[in-house]
């Protein structure tokens, strides 16, 4: 996985505890077991398209696709990052 999108999980879990900690007014009572155990199922790939190797760049994957001769397959998308529509 990489770093940004790592940090972009762990830091959207801080703000759900967070979240729920302002809602009840309480302490938290997700320990750090729980939250590393939580974590770890969220991060690992459970799907098998989860297990491609994905390509940023567009050259990149035009060029090892020609050399395994295999298909590149382009998703696009419009709107916000964080709402895709």
């Amino acid at each position: 996985m990489q770093p940004c999108r790592r940090d972009l999980i762990v830091t959207g879990l801080a703000a759900a505890l967070l979240i729920g900690v302002i809602a009840n007014g309480s302490e938290p009572k997700l320990t750090l077991a729980d939250f590393t155990k939580l974590h770890k199922d969220l991060t690992s790939a459970k799907e098998p398209w989860q297990t491609i190797p994905w390509q940023l760049s567009l050259i990149e994957a035009r060029a090892l696709a020609a050399k395994e001769n295999k298909p590149v397959y382009m998703l696009c998308r419009a709107g916000h990052p964080l709402g895709c529509v």
